[in-house]
């Protein structure tokens, strides 16, 4: 994902998918509040998003894995593995976590039918279907009704897992609240405050969570979408983290997400990306 979508879709192309995407969604399994909330929709455009532009995406995709790599050396135990937003793959060196552990887990709200199948090939490879948030069936359930509060977000899976050596959020902080917000622009009118305080608190409450895991604990999110010009100049900025702040990164880049041409011959869609080996060590 994201709960769960490892990389962003904001600002994806609106085409319809392929004949195979819409089979693809058929068969997925994923609950209907997931489906009403758009996580698998936003799964399958993820993959015709890398499609179009998997040559811009590449240098992102290449430095997340390096990062991931970089924090596996920090474990001084290597039981399990934990990879939250795991998603297509597209951003997990897979091979390198399965030789360096006994036991990988990959969580998201939804597993895509390839990552499905590999898995059962793969014999320390497991899935887990969960929404990290934990507020998905809440927030269907309120979504309608002007005099229900949203629910608020205290992830703990994992948690009390003493076996647990690493876990990796992976492209995925920015999209907590990105589907929830759409759906409920969708619904009744809320304040666009109510709405706001909302995502700042999935967000926040992902960071928190990030330090209550056992073992090192990555983190690599997008944290700004920047609109650029066709000569490289800043346009707009957009906080995408609704005001939530994250650890000081020890590794920062741009990602080109929507490349020049893409949308427009004059202006392109990037992501500024950072990236922490250890949040829980983050600023010694």
């Amino acid at each position: 994902m994201f709960f769960v979508c490892s990389v962003a879709v904001t600002g994806i192309s609106t085409e319809p998918p392929l004949i195979i995407e819409l089979f693809e969604s058929l068969l997925t399994p994923c609950s209907r509040a997931l489906r009403k909330v758009g996580y698998l929709r936003g799964q399958i455009l993820i993959k015709v998003r890398h499609r179009q532009s998997r040559r811009a995406w590449q240098p992102h995709l290449d430095r997340t894995q390096q990062l991931i790599r970089d924090a596996i050396r920090l474990c001084p135990q290597r039981r399990k593995a934990v990879i939250l937003g795991s998603g297509l793959l597209l951003d997990i060196p897979l091979g390198d976590l399965r030789r360096a552990f006994r036991e990988v887990v990959l969580v998201d709200v939804v597993h895509p039918l390839k990552v499905t199948l590999l898995a059962k090939w793969l014999g320390n490879v497991r899935l887990v279907r969960a929404d990290v948030t934990g507020t998905a069936e809440d927030l269907i359930r309120v979504a309608n009704s002007q005099t229900l509060t949203l629910p608020r977000s205290t992830p703990m899976l994992f948690c009390d897992d003493p076996e647990v050596d690493y876990v990796a959020s992976v492209n995925l902080l920015s999209q907590l609240p990105h589907f929830p917000t759409v759906y409920l622009d969708q619904q009744q009118d809320r304040p666009e405050s109510e709405v706001d305080a909302y995502a700042r608190q999935l967000v926040e409450s992902h960071l928190d969570y990030l330090t209550r895991l056992p073992g090192v604990v990555s983190l690599i999110t997008d944290v700004e979408k920047l609109k650029v010009d066709r000569n490289g100049r800043v346009l707009e900025r957009f906080d995408i983290l609704y005001g939530a702040r994250v650890p000081q990164p020890d590794i920062e880049w741009i990602w080109q997400h929507v490349p020049l041409n893409r949308l427009s011959k004059d202006f392109a869609y990037h992501r500024r990306v950072v990236a922490i080996k250890n949040v829980k060590a983050a600023g010694e």
